[in-house]
Formats: structure tokens, sequence, C-alpha cells
């Protein structure tokens, strides 16, 4: 294995693009829209329509980028440091942060509200501090993005995903 590594959520489904590629059309419309209806005469109503059309381009963000955005995990192991990096199409944002001395990934069960829950994977350092690096709403993907990152890292996982029932996974 080389001293980068990435790991990527992969492609999102074509139904996740078309619901993504309609909520951009709207966006582009609604600027369009808005560039050609703005009247800066001061007249409330005027006014009124102009920010309900800023409104509701804003009110699309959110939803076109969760349909769209695709996280990647990578490490340059020479230099001890990591990205998450989120990507639409060929776009990328991400910094490069310090890589603490990782002593164990755990994946876990974390209760949300309403009897609701999401799965985490954690990288534990200094016995007890940790970060979080991916959530999912289903455990097989957050507790494969566990095992990807506790081979590179070559640290041990912990499958906390059962409440009190701990147990450390053999990767071999």
């Amino acid at each position: 294995m080389g001293k980068n590594v990435i790991i990527s959520e992969g492609n999102r489904p074509w139904w996740q693009l078309i619901v993504a590629a309609i909520h951009y059309t709207a966006m582009v419309y609604l600027l369009f829209l808005f560039f050609s209806t703005i009247k800066l005469s001061g007249k409330t109503n005027d006014l009124k329509g102009s920010l309900a059309i800023i409104q509701m381009f804003i009110l699309l963000i959110p939803s076109a980028l969760a349909f769209s955005v695709v996280r990647n995990f990578l490490f340059d192991l020479e230099q001890k440091k990591y990205k998450i990096e989120y990507g639409v199409g060929p776009l990328h944002v991400g910094k490069w942060k310090d890589l603490l001395d990782i002593e164990y990934v755990s994946v876990f069960k974390q209760p949300l509200a309403e009897g609701n829950f999401v799965y985490e994977a954690n990288l534990w350092y200094k016995k007890n501090k940790h970060f979080n690096v991916y959530r999912s709403d289903t455990k097989y993907p957050a507790f494969e993005m566990g095992i990807q990152i506790s081979k590179i890292l070559k640290v041990r996982l912990l499958d906390a995903t059962v409440p009190n029932k701990n147990n450390w996974v053999n990767l071999d």
C-alpha cells in the first residue's frame, strides 16, 4: 500500500443525480428570473417579489447538495495528514489537517431524537479524545469505512454498534 490513500463514497445512485439535477435547474431558473425581473425602484411589492425568488433559491441549496455531494477521505501517511473532501461533479473542496497519533477506530450507533439513530466512525487518540470522520443512516457504510480506515492506519477497530456489547474486530 502506498503512502497516499483515498477512500471514496463512490458515485451517487442515478435517481439522486436526477433529483439533484432538477434542483440545480430550478436554481439556475430562479437566478435568471431574479436578474430579469429585478426592479430597484424601492417599491415594497417589487422588493418582496425579488426577495421571494432569492428565498426560494436559498431553500433549494441544501437539498441540491444533499443529493449530489460525494465525500472522499484522503490520507497522506508520509506527511501525517488527512483531508475530508466534498465534491460535486468536478468541483472538490477540503482542507488538510494533522493526523494525530490514532489509537483505534470505533463504529457506534449514535441515538438521535425520537428514537432515530445514525452510525458513526470515529478516530480515537489520547485515550478518550476522538473526532468523527463518517456518518450514515445505516450500519454497513459506516462499518465499511471503519474497516478501511483501520487497515490504512494499521490500528484496531472497535465495534460499538450494539450498546454495552463492544467488540474488537479481527481484520485479518
